[in-house]
């Protein structure tokens, strides 16, 4: 099972066994019953303990939401108006070992605000974020619309001790879920986090020693968050199912069996009939009112700060450790551990660490729910370990390091060939975010680092092919075809009138283009002038080809290009152009971005600029004007096809 223990040490040091701080038990477990099932197994282990707010987590949390809340109530020792609007963006919070939502204060609002904590419980010296959050950086959508049932079903394999000195089993957890919105939720998400960054950098120590030192919370490494979206209903319905089974030798059961196994079932609801009426409290205008303000899902910024500055945050710790009169005091400069009372199952803990490994110079990590949930995979048994998350991270986003803080962005050029879609032929479905010279029948793959095209050999070239022993394609029977297209032009009404008033029939090249954006949604847009498609008349051919020789292909350079059978294509087809514009954007508000071809460019400079007519963040690429044809757009076969 996973552990809850936080290791305290400076870093890179060798010393003896660290000390284990214990307060009781370090969260509410939930003991499996394993004589409803028949089976005997106390002689050998301790039956399994796991709290039920994990196996809601394990369950749910493969939906891709975030984090599922165990108590979407809003607690009542809130402001009346905080419970009445429910969990919000900017709260800072721990996700407790009970399935708590554990809140703190809120980043967004005055210290007096009621929308904030107490005053008294608020970090000393507290500032809200500046500038204010702006509302039109938020967005609010429904993930689910009218009556919704979500099914989550985890199913995870881990070790369990026995009672012998180093006796291991090997078990599994069977963990289902079922959330019930009768009305669905209403949604909303930050678009642009960036705004966050600096003011969590700037903040994140100082909040890590309150939440521990005033509010005694043993939060470890990594458990501060930062929520920038939610999931809020008017009420709901959780239903959990547990079942883990535990291998051991036949002889050793009662029932003969080769496993023993435990089970539990738990439901919940709300909101209860009281806690509408407190949050209604008084007022008479109120009476009758339904509350969205039940959080199912949350979204958060998660924190981690560097090994060097977490030391120093516990040996600050150390005192408030040893106020506890019935504990003999710590020795000064020995290392300890404490029993975390928060969740131990949250992604981004380990990620964080990871990241921090990767970029030793950087003080903070600082992630998004996001990150994690965009690299889920539908056939994901259960949540990959932090390993196996970074793994799939590093494909798809880049490690950015900032103002001493390490975090995420998506890689452009795996946006750009994910969302972009084209007017040019169908059959050109590889968009190139490195625009490069390819000769129709190169054989080669998109490199994993930059996303550009790395040609191995040309097919149908005799002074590339032939030392390798692989027949070529005959140019007879592969003959290559070519289009020509002029930039697109557009008549304006005025234009259009002008033009007939002086006799003139020619319609002018557009020189101002408007893209639609979208928020909530990822955006690609690819602009070209003058192009020039080129590709094989017949593909049957060069497709039996390709699959006759892709495995000598692999063989010869696989290993110097760390290249697999499914990474290499046969372009069958380009599509070239000296004018082209990339765009590309993550995340944005609603609205639209300009492209404008600039009239009197000069050779080497651009052939236009992007303007967008709101923030966000986006990249974009346009050629210099004179510049040299390159490709843009290209048809392959794959080892698939």
């Amino acid at each position: 099972m996973e552990t809850g223990n936080q290791d305290i040490q400076p870093p890179n040091a060798n010393l003896d066994p660290p000390i284990v701080i214990e307060d009781g038990p370090p969260h509410l477990c939930y003991q499996f019953d394993q004589r409803r099932l028949g089976n005997k197994g106390e002689h050998l282990f301790a039956p399994p303990m796991q709290p039920v707010w994990n196996t809601m987590y394990y369950a749910l949390a493969l939906k891709g939401r975030g984090s599922p809340v165990h108590h979407p109530d809003p607690a009542q020792e809130h402001h009346i108006y905080y419970r009445r609007a429910g969990y919000s963006i900017g709260d800072v919070i721990l996700l407790g070992d009970r399935g708590n939502f554990d809140f703190h204060f809120n980043t967004c609002a005055p210290a007096d605000s009621p929308l904030n904590a107490p005053p008294e419980e608020i970090p000393e010296g507290f500032s809200p974020l500046f500038p204010q959050l702006d509302p039109t950086n938020v967005y609010e959508y429904s993930a689910f619309k009218g009556h919704t049932v979500l099914e989550g079903k985890s199913v995870r394999k881990f070790q369990h001790r026995g009672y012998s000195p180093g006796a291991i089993y090997d078990a599994m957890a069977e963990e289902k879920a079922t959330l019930t919105l009768p009305d669905g939720v209403t949604s909303r998400d930050v678009i642009d986090v960036s705004c966050f960054r600096k003011y969590i950098a700037a903040n994140a120590i100082a909040w890590y020693k309150f939440v521990n030192e005033v509010g005694f919370r043993r939060a470890i490494n990594g458990d501060l968050r930062l929520v920038v979206g939610w999931d809020h209903c008017t009420s709901w319905s959780r239903d959990t199912k547990s079942l883990m089974t535990i291998q051991v030798p036949e002889t050793e059961t009662a029932s003969g069996e080769p496993s023993v196994r435990y089970g539990i079932t738990t439901d919940a609801s709300g909101p209860g009939s009281t806690s509408l009426k407190l949050t209604r409290g008084d007022d008479p205008s109120e009476e009758g009112t339904i509350y969205s303000n039940q959080c199912v899902f949350v979204r958060t910024l998660n924190i981690s700060v560097n090994d060097e500055i977490w030391f120093k945050l516990a040996e600050d710790f150390r005192p408030f450790i040893d106020l506890n009169p019935n504990r003999r005091p710590l020795p000064p400069g020995k290392p300890f551990t404490w029993n975390q009372k928060t969740m131990e199952v949250h992604p981004a803990n380990g990620i964080n660490a990871l990241l921090l490994k990767m970029k030793p110079h950087a003080k903070f990590a600082i992630t998004h729910d996001n990150d994690w949930i965009s690299v889920l995979k539908d056939e994901d048994p259960c949540l990959p370990t932090a390993e196996e998350f970074l793994s799939r991270i590093l494909e798809v986003y880049d490690v950015c390091e900032e103002d001493d803080v390490v975090y995420l962005e998506y890689k452009p050029q795996i946006l750009y060939r994910r969302f972009l879609t084209h007017e040019h032929h169908t059959s050109l479905t590889l968009p190139l975010w490195q625009p490069i010279t390819i000769a129709v029948g190169a054989v080669g793959y998109l490199s994993k680092v930059d996303g550009k095209f790395v040609t191995l050999f040309n097919a149908r070239a005799p002074w590339d092919a032939t030392p390798l022993g692989i027949r070529l394609l005959p140019v007879i029977r592969t003959k290559i075809v070519q289009t020509v297209h002029k930039q697109k032009t557009m008549k304006g009404k005025a234009l259009h009138r002008i033009s007939a008033l002086l006799g003139l029939g020619r319609s002018q090249p557009q020189r101002s283009f408007t893209f639609p954006l979208t928020v909530g949604e990822k955006a690609a847009h690819l602009w070209t002038g003058t192009t020039r498609h080129r590709r094989l008349q017949k593909e049957d051919f060069a497709m039996g080809w390709f699959k006759d020789h892709i495995e000598k292909i692999v063989k010869d350079y696989g290993a110097d290009h760390d290249i697999r059978k499914e990474d290499l294509v046969l372009v069958t087809g380009t599509l070239d152009t000296n004018e082209y514009a990339l765009f590309v954007s993550a995340c944005h508000r609603e609205g639209s971005v300009n492209f404008d071809v600039n009239p009197d460019s000069r050779i080497g400079q651009p052939w236009g600029t992007f303007s967008p007519l709101n923030s966000g963040q986006f990249t974009s690429k346009v050629s210099q004007y004179g510049g040299p044809w390159e490709t843009v757009l290209a048809s392959c076969l794959e080892s698939t096809t």
